[in-house]
């Protein structure tokens, strides 16, 4: 089923040009995280001063979400995400120049703002590749995006490794990159370059509301986790160094496993069926490992969270640019950037219960909220369910 899922998306090349921009994005993201701390050795920067000066990317990319829908209304998902596709780099070009956290800060911002805005194009284009070929493909580009995220570490490693400076780095990156954007040129350009008839600016109905409030609770579960994985299993669970960091690298796995499944799935599921099923395999998973409470129950139980989240988004995204009445663009900004504001804000809440109830309780507390996610996704994609896609045909109906 993965095969089948990776070759409908690399021998269409509309698919495949948009796949490649979801993993190159995650493959400039992913190589600067591999090279952090030596910048932060490099600056001198403490621990609270380097968590500070990291907020800059999530910043830039909450402050251009809102306004992303307005770009792609304005100049087409297609012509939006090959300009900001082939110019994604140019802020990570500049971090091995700065001299000083504000200047790293800075750098970061315009990093975030460039991926927030690419992050809504892209999602839009594929959302159009979709209608034209009323065939599934947005869970496996979001595949892509796993998948480059591990490549992009393994990048980022390599390069620390063998003493390459950040600047050749990013210069090979960025080199490559425009290369892969620009033999796909045609394909991105190529079809519909405008966004679907519907207003830029719109009060979201209750639909949309409650998918923005579904994403923000999944993806505050999967930012929670994914940054204090480690620290559970290493503090918590008493997992030795090498072992505390395998929970994230499951949890990594089984979303890239689960996305390049997804599409398929979908054209034989429900949406709302994968969504309710998706959330209580997680919150069952996160369960029992804590229940359990052994570094093994903990990373298996992180691997199958990884395995019911992954669909989660694509389909939300895909039902957002469902929404009648918007154009796509705008309402896939609208839930994204509630996403994202959960992604952000899940790392410091969970450490705020873990100092109340400790590690296992704020684990245990992503579970009770994949659980409630489980419980109200079905009348909220009821009430979603929009005349935007060929829903019928490819199981996206609820």
């Amino acid at each position: 089923m993965m095969i089948t899922s990776l070759r409908t998306v690399w021998t269409h090349r509309p698919s495949r040009a948009v796949a490649l921009v979801f993993s190159l994005l995650s493959i400039f993201v992913g190589s600067w995280f591999a090279r952090i701390p030596e910048v932060q050795a490099a600056l001198g920067l403490s621990e609270a001063a380097l968590g500070l000066v990291l907020l800059g990317m999530p910043a830039g990319t909450l402050l251009v979400m809102p306004l992303a829908g307005w770009l792609v209304a304005r100049w087409g998902a297609g012509g939006t995400t090959f300009v900001l596709a082939l110019g994604q780099g140019v802020p990570f070009i500049a971090l091995p120049l700065v001299q000083s956290a504000g200047g790293l800060a800075g750098a970061l911002i315009g990093a975030g703002m460039m991926n927030g805005l690419l992050n809504v194009a892209m999602n839009a284009r594929t959302n159009a590749v979709e209608d034209r070929r009323d065939k599934p493909i947005l869970s496996t580009c979001h595949g892509f995006f796993s998948i480059g995220g591990m490549v992009g570490a393994g990048v980022g490693s390599g390069a620390a490794a063998l003493g390459l400076s950040l600047g050749w780095q990013f210069a090979g990156l960025v080199g490559v990159g425009a290369g892969v954007i620009l033999l796909h040129r045609g394909a991105l350009l190529g079809g519909p370059t405008r966004a679907q008839a519907g207003p830029v600016f719109a009060m979201p109905s209750s639909a949309l509301a409650g998918l923005a409030a579904l994403l923000f609770c999944v993806l505050l579960g999967e930012g929670a986790v994914s940054n204090w994985s480690a620290v559970y299993l290493r503090n918590g669970l008493g997992a030795t160094a090498g072992v505390a960091g395998l929970g994230y690298a499951a949890f990594s796995a089984a979303m890239a496993l689960g996305r390049l499944q997804g599409d398929r799935l979908l054209q034989h599921l429900e949406a709302r069926r994968m969504v309710q099923g998706g959330a209580l395999l997680a919150a069952f998973g996160l369960g029992v490992g804590v229940l359990i409470a052994h570094p093994v129950s903990g990373i298996a139980g992180f691997f199958v969270q990884g395995l019911g989240f992954s669909v989660l988004v694509p389909v939300m995204y895909r039902r957002a640019a469902q929404t009648p009445g918007m154009a796509p663009g705008s309402s896939i900004a609208a839930v994204a950037s509630a996403g994202h504001a959960g992604l952000f804000t899940g790392p410091p809440l969970l450490g705020f219960v873990a100092d109340t109830v400790g590690l296992s309780g704020a684990i245990g507390l992503v579970a009770a909220l994949a659980g409630g996610v489980a419980l109200v996704a079905g009348p909220v994609l009821r009430r979603s369910k929009g005349t935007g896609a060929p829903t019928s045909r490819r199981g996206g109906g609820a």
